[in-house]
């Protein structure tokens, strides 16, 4: 087996481990940590750091309810609501508290579980944050933050992973991508924003940007490729970004590390964080990205009429990222019928990115000779041969964006085909009609297709030109 496969699997199983729901990282830590007791009554109550979460004086309740022999509920002055044991006035055993409406939050949308000693949390802990639909799973000690810590949204998802001690982030910590399957590490501030060196990784593991990040964003990166992965406590040594030499990163964290990275620079051209406006696509629209370099190319498309198509560079595997869509980011009004082809609003270059935001690539950024920062745009249409889909991705450049992500495996020099997904009603006549062949290709009837139509006007209330079929 290859070296560069054998890190490659290192980093996919370290990456399976700590996205895993059934991987409890709390266990390992605590089974790892000789001081750690979860069941020690003699917890000390005047920590030298401030307790975040504590029930340590009930009399201070404005309220107390006893809901039976072993429960109470407890309201403070300011807002917090426990409900759990109580012992001389403190809080013990398993127990909820209901955080207080604050300037970001309101009342009821943060809740943190887990358990008390002598008031104060003391254990693994879970934290729902109902507005943001994320959970998070932590680790108390002394009613401080300290140990592993993973933030999952509602489905399941991991989206970040790292450490507390003492109650601050500490070492490397790990975000993934609003995609699922593009990822950050580094080190953050007490906001959970990126600062200095950051490793950021595209979802084949072995292209990367490493820069620098102030606030969350990307001042100043430069391209590099993984060619080593291991676990280990080694320190930044080499060039440096933006040199030839080789960057080994050392991802070490407290008390459960995570790998050390080396990698080597594969060019010299800097990027920074530029997310496209309403009025601008990109500052640098001639600056393009190096894994679409390496993996698509755009000449005459061999659909009939289409004009350039896209196509891949290199063999490309079933669910691979093929290339990204970036785009003007046009506002969507909610109260505003949907866009018909004919509009004065209408595009074939229109794509959704969420339920408030569209993409689009303006006639002045369809040639590649005025915009090739992303070339996801000149991806041709087909139903019957698609290979490919449009995916949620994020980017250290270019932010929050769309990517094109392969179905199948494609051949080098195939081309890369997506369905546009236009709601029916609203698209133009050359994708009603390949619309009704691919149907008849399938074989089916005329009253198949028949009902198939009424079925799409009842979803879009639009109805479809009957000549059509």
């Amino acid at each position: 087996m290859a070296q560069n496969e054998l890190h490659l699997i290192l980093l996919k199983e370290w990456l399976r481990c700590v996205q895993s729901e059934d991987f409890n990282l709390a266990d390992i830590f605590l089974q790892n940590d000789n001081n750690e007791n979860v069941n020690n009554n003699n917890i000390n109550n005047n920590d030298e750091n401030k307790s975040e979460f504590q029930v340590i004086n009930s009399k201070l309740a404005v309220s107390v309810s006893e809901e039976d022999d072993d429960e109470y509920e407890l309201i403070f002055k300011d807002g917090t609501k426990y409900i759990g044991g109580l012992e001389n006035g403190l809080g013990k055993g398993h127990a909820e508290l209901q955080l207080p409406e604050t300037e970001d939050f309101s009342e009821g949308e943060r809740i943190i579980r887990g358990y008390f000693i002598n008031g104060l949390l003391h254990g693994p802990a879970t934290l729902v944050d109902n507005r943001q639909c994320t959970s998070t799973l932590i680790i108390f000690r002394n009613g401080v933050r300290n140990g592993p810590y993973r933030i999952f949204l509602r489905g399941g998802t991991l989206i970040q992973y790292g450490f507390y001690r003492n109650g601050r982030l500490e070492g490397s910590q790990l975000r993934i991508g609003s995609g699922e399957n593009s990822y950050y590490i580094g080190h953050m501030d007490e906001k959970q924003k990126f600062q200095g060196n950051v490793i950021y990784l595209y979802p084949n593991l072995t292209k990367a940007i490493i820069g620098e990040y102030k606030n969350g964003r990307l001042v100043e990166g430069h391209y590099a490729r993984l060619i080593n992965a291991f676990m280990g406590d080694e320190t930044l040594v080499g060039s440096g970004a933006g040199g030839s030499g080789t960057i080994l990163i050392s991802s070490q964290s407290w008390k459960i590390g995570f790998p050390t990275l080396e990698f080597k620079t594969t060019g010299t051209q800097s990027i920074k964080y530029d997310p496209s406006t309403f009025l601008r696509i990109s500052r640098t629209p001639l600056l393009k990205d190096e894994y679409e370099t390496e993996t698509v190319y755009v000449k005459d498309s061999r659909i009939p009429f289409a004009g350039e198509g896209l196509f891949a560079a290199r063999n490309i595997g079933e669910g691979e990222l093929v290339c990204l869509f970036n785009g003007y980011r046009i506002t969507k009004n909610n109260c505003k019928r949907s866009i018909r082809y004919g509009d004065e609003d209408w595009s074939d270059f229109r794509l959704t990115l969420d339920k408030c935001t569209d993409l689009d690539i303006p006639e002045d950024s369809q040639n590649t000779k005025d915009y090739c920062a992303t070339l996801g745009h000149k991806a041709c249409h087909s139903f019957k041969e698609k290979n490919s889909m449009f995916h949620d991705f994020e980017h250290p450049r270019f932010g929050e964006i769309m990517s094109i992500v392969a179905l199948k495996n494609i051949r080098k020099d195939e081309e890369i085909l997506v369905s546009y997904n236009y709601s029916l009603g609203c698209a133009p006549p050359w994708y009603q009609q390949q619309w009704i062949q691919y149907l008849k290709d399938r074989g089916l009837s005329k009253e198949a297709i028949w009902k198939l139509k009424e079925k799409e006007e009842s979803k879009s209330g639009i109805a479809i030109p009957d000549h059509l079929f």
